[in-house]
């Protein structure tokens, strides 16, 4: 579920969580299948976060 802007992380906590997420990914490998598969869902939502708040950013300085 993507999250609302009120309920959406700021830009650096999201950017911060992937870093997270993607060091689990990492360290955990194959073992950790399901936690992977979960952290990427997680990362592309928050992706679409971050996309979302960039163009916002964009569209006010026009």
């Amino acid at each position: 579920m993507i999250p609302t802007h009120d309920q959406a992380p700021t830009f650096l906590a999201a950017v911060r969580r992937i870093e997270q997420l993607t060091e689990e990914i990492r360290r955990d490998g194959l073992a950790g299948f399901e936690r992977a598969q979960s952290a990427y869902t997680e990362i592309r939502e928050l992706r679409l976060v971050l996309d979302a708040r960039i163009r916002e950013l964009n569209g006010q300085r026009q």
